[in-house]
């Protein structure tokens, strides 16, 4: 029997284990292997691999989603569940019914899902709602998370419901556009694009429409899944289709200026009547859109300046034309609705929400409702792979062992190179990340997966004559392998080059990485399975160049036995595009930005049955930043449940966002609306170093020596603390620290004015401030009157000999040292309460209070400062000093700007 036949039986097999554990009233772990000892009694299923078979049943009943939030105006009433009493919602159940079965998506998912689509369409409004109206929303989720499902689903209960019309902006490149309608044609209109725009019972069925017994369902693409089949004129006028007619109708487009002006022009064209008094002088009623903004950070929010010299909004501003003919669209029409989907959503919350436009109208600031969902358990993200630091605290996770520092890159791919770099040799690192996923694929084929999609991700440069050059270098590279493989013995070492990363690597983390994806299904393996599929695997094996000017394409779906593919590219492989079955990455293009960061990093996302097979090459750097935006991210989403938890609104959290010190590095400049500076506020953050210019060390010492000196002598186990120290001491001792342009939340110049600021106002007088010096390290060293225990802390750039970089400072219960019991209660009720107001509540019940909860039981009159000696290993074993400052809420704070290395630092981005 085939490979592929034993994966056919195994489905058959899965297929029946699924309907009969519908038939159980509960579904434990008794219920599972009953159910699966049933199937394998079966004469047919007699030969399958059982344990695989309960693993995977195991997957889909016993994968926890946690709880999502909402932040909504209250602008609404619920309607979606009276609609779906009266109307069949056949696309939704369709579409259920083929994530269900055919994607395996696990239950409690699919429940989320369901419930997740009713609560965005409740935000919106009722299609048969009368007069006019206008709804904005955000939904954020992680990076490949599965976003495209999520709004599959939404614009399939919408067209139940009665939305006539769907348009989809999917990204700004043909591939991403190409592959969102071949989704979106799988999952919504059951049909190929490729050979028909018109629902057709002839036509191809795929996806949910090939479903066994799936209904026949009418609905129209007005584009197509070819790499060229975005929105045409003559296209839409050839069909005579009418959106609002008879049948819904569905476009996926680029946010592109001529596609959109192109669009824009075809529907008032067909439906827009005269009205002087909306921008356009156009509009369309009676027909009811819907826009689902894919990427929504991304080419949609405007970048100019939307402000006249007085600081108001001019209503005759010229926002960027892709904004502006987004809002144009919107505006249009009498009756619309539009839901952004991102992972890094800060451009749209950076957005002003009255900015206005005469000839635009309002800008796309989602001021209906803003939904934060956490990713599942079996969502492998930036926490897992990089570890989130949190030291001393329950809530700390070591990162997965799969990461491999590149440190001979540099050579051939400068940092800052241009586009007629001559690249004549592969570094040693990527010839390894090579064999890697050779290792990879054939380790799959080993566990039964032989027409499996594999994918390795190669970005480099964002110039496509470079990834050109490298693509070719990479084909010669496998073209040798292959060669060594095919006939052995013939010159090379390819085989023992293999066998030594399999032992070294793959075979010596295989147990760790199984012991830290416990709910994972990652069957033991042994050399000798390994070996005998490599051959096989490298023959699969393909190099596409993913860029502008290459024809290559990742058409998985014209490979049903699997495509194996390496993917050369730069921007179009950063935003978007899913890699399936990605296994490998070899990432070195720097950026500085969080959006930028996250959205490149496709590795992210579900690897069933091969997650001990991913490997993620980088850059000593870009691991650090990783886990910084790793503990940022979490700070800010603890930012969303503390005003979920307060019932604030949109607006209230799109200005905490915009104001909060995590906002200086979470997207470009431009796209925060700050022109030439940058201004945040401290109110109810902590700042913490974790970045150190070795130069400063000595000279912060000397400081923070001569603080210390001038407090009140006073006795400690490890731990010195003092209260009541007068606000305008701690602001000199900002204003005399040296921090690194790389600690950008704790960059004392801008502490120091806050402080001196908030002083002058009356608040932040008295401090409370804390020298930690219990450390593990057996290094002593002398603070001012003080002989401490260095604390210890894994120095993440040890070659590095400027700087020294660590991932997270302080222990959240660091910041109660000086509370009472009482308020420690306070801030673990208040964060219990946040927990179990999400819808539903999340499974683990949180075991230490939040940072934001933490930081509300402070009273805005005292300020807390935590002292971190450091032992950094440096010649004369001078500590480096770090330092972190947990500020009270404080509602009449100002913002402050930050100083002109900081706003530089912003507008990075390295190419």
């Amino acid at each position: 029997m085939t490979a592929g036949s034993n994966e056919s039986l195994f489905s058959s097999a899965y297929g029946v284990a699924d309907s009969l554990l519908l038939m159980e009233p509960r579904i434990t772990q008794d219920a599972l292997e009953r159910t699966v000892t049933a199937v394998l009694s079966m004469p047919q299923f007699g030969s399958i691999d059982g344990n695989r078979l309960l693993k995977e049943l195991e997957a889909k009943n016993n994968t926890h989603v946690s709880g999502y939030s909402v932040i909504d105006d209250n602008d609404f009433s619920a309607w979606i569940a009276a609609s779906q009493e009266t109307r069949p919602f056949e696309f939704w159940k369709r579409y259920r019914h083929y994530l269900d079965k055919k994607k395996r998506l696990p239950r409690e998912v699919l429940d989320q899902l369901d419930r997740l689509t009713d609560d965005i369409l409740d935000r919106l409004r009722n299609p048969e709602t009368a007069g006019e109206w206008d709804r904005r929303g955000l939904v954020v989720g992680d990076v490949q998370s599965g976003k495209t499902s999520n709004y599959t689903g939404l614009i399939c209960k919408a067209v139940d419901a009665g939305f006539p019309l769907v348009i989809v902006l999917a990204g700004i490149h043909n591939s991403l556009r190409s592959q969102t309608q071949l989704r979106l044609d799988e999952g919504f209109l059951g049909f190929d694009t490729r050979l028909n725009l018109l629902a057709e019972q002839e036509n191809q069925r795929i996806g949910a429409g090939k479903m066994p017994s799936a209904p026949f369902l009418v609905a129209h693409s007005l584009t197509s899944s070819t790499d060229g089949g975005d929105f045409k004129q003559a296209t839409a006028q050839g069909t005579r289709i009418i959106p609002g007619g008879r049948d819904p109708v569905i476009l996926v487009v680029k946010k592109r200026v001529s596609i959109l002006k192109n669009l824009l022009a075809w529907v008032l064209s067909v439906r827009g009547v005269d009205d002087p008094d909306v921008p356009g002088g156009k509009t369309i009623r009676d027909v009811p859109l819907l826009v689902i903004d894919d990427e929504a950070d991304n080419a949609s929010a405007n970048t100019n300046e939307y402000r006249d010299d007085d600081g108001n909004i001019d209503e005759d501003a010229d926002p960027t034309k892709t904004n502006g003919f987004i809002r144009s669209l919107l505006t249009a029409f009498e009756k619309s609705a539009y839901v952004g989907y991102t992972a890094t959503p800060f451009a749209n919350v950076f957005m002003h929400h009255q900015a206005y436009s005469n000839a635009h109208g309002q800008d796309l600031f989602p001021r209906s409702f803003i939904i934060n969902i956490p990713a599942p358990s079996n969502y492998i993200g930036p926490e897992k792979v990089f570890g989130l630091n949190r030291p001393g605290t329950e809530g700390e996770t070591p990162g997965l062992p799969i990461i491999r520092r590149v440190r001979d890159a540099s050579p051939c791919f400068p940092p800052k190179h241009k586009k007629e770099l001559s690249v004549s040799a592969l570094p040693a690192s990527l010839k390894e990340a090579i064999l890697a996923y050779i290792l990879a694929c054939s380790a799959r084929r080993a566990r039964g997966e032989v027409d499996a999609d594999n994918s390795m991700l190669v970005h480099v440069t964002r110039f496509t004559l470079v990834q050109d050059q490298v693509a070719r270098l990479i084909e010669e590279e496998l073209a040798d392998i292959r060669r060594q493989l095919e006939f052995p013995g013939t010159g090379g070492d390819a085989e023992e080059r293999l066998r030594q990363l399999w032992d070294s690597d793959f075979d010596a983390n295989a147990p760790k990485i199984r012991g830290l994806l416990p709910d994972h299904d990652l069957p033991e393996l042994i050399w000798d399975q390994v070996q005998q599929q490599l051959f096989d695997a490298t023959k699969r094996l393909t190099v596409r160049r993913i860029n502008g000017s290459a024809k290559d394409a990742l058409d998985y779906t014209d490979h049903p036995l699997g495509l194996s593919v390496i993917a050369v590219g730069g921007d179009k492989l950063s935003r978007g595009l899913t890699l399936e079955g990605l296994s490998v990455s070899y990432f070195v293009r720097t950026s500085r930005m969080y959006d930028t960061l996250m959205q490149m990093g496709r590795w992210f996302g579900y690897r069933p049955r091969y997650a001990d097979l991913c490997r993620l090459y980088t850059s000593p750097d870009l691991v650090d930043w990783y886990r910084h935006i790793a503990t940022a991210t979490a700070e800010l989403r603890e930012e969303f449940d503390l005003m979920f938890a307060n019932g604030e609104n949109p607006l209230q959290f799109g200005n905490r966002v915009r104001t909060h010190p995590d906002g200086m590095l979470i997207t470009a400049a431009n796209k925060m609306r700050s022109g030439a500076s940058v201004r945040a506020g401290f109110s109810g953050t902590i700042s913490e170093t974790v970045s150190f210019d070795i130069s400063s060390a000595e000279h912060n010492l000397n400081v923070f020596s001569e603080f210390l000196e001038g407090l009140p002598r006073i006795t400690g186990n490890g731990r010195f603390v003092w209260t009541d120290v007068d606000g305008g001491r701690v602001a000199e001792l900002m204003g005399s620290l040296e921090t690194s342009r790389d600690s950008w939340k704790a960059n004392s110049r801008a502490i120091s004015d806050y402080v001196t600021n908030r002083v002058g106002a009356g608040r932040l007088k008295n401090w409370t401030i804390a020298l930690i010096a219990n450390g593990r390290s057996k290094v002593p060293a002398r603070i001012g009157p003080y002989e401490v225990i260095l604390t210890e802390r894994e120095n993440h750039m040890p070659g590095d000999r400027e700087k020294v970089t660590i991932g997270r400072l302080v222990s959240p219960r660091d910041e109660t040292i000086d509370f009472s019991q009482d308020q420690i209660d306070k801030a673990m009720t208040e964060t219990i309460a946040a927990w179990q107001r999400k819808s539903p509540p999340k499974r683990d019940q949180p075991k230490s209070a939040s940072g934001p909860f933490i930081r509300r039981q402070r009273s805005p009159d005292r300020g807390l400062l935590l002292i971190y000696p450091i032992d950094a290993g440096l010649d004369g074993n001078i500590p480096i000093m770090g330092f972190a400052v947990s500020f009270p809420f404080d509602a009449d704070a100002p913002l402050i700007d930050y100083a002109e290395n900081s706003v530089k630092q912003l507008e990075e981005l390295f190419a």
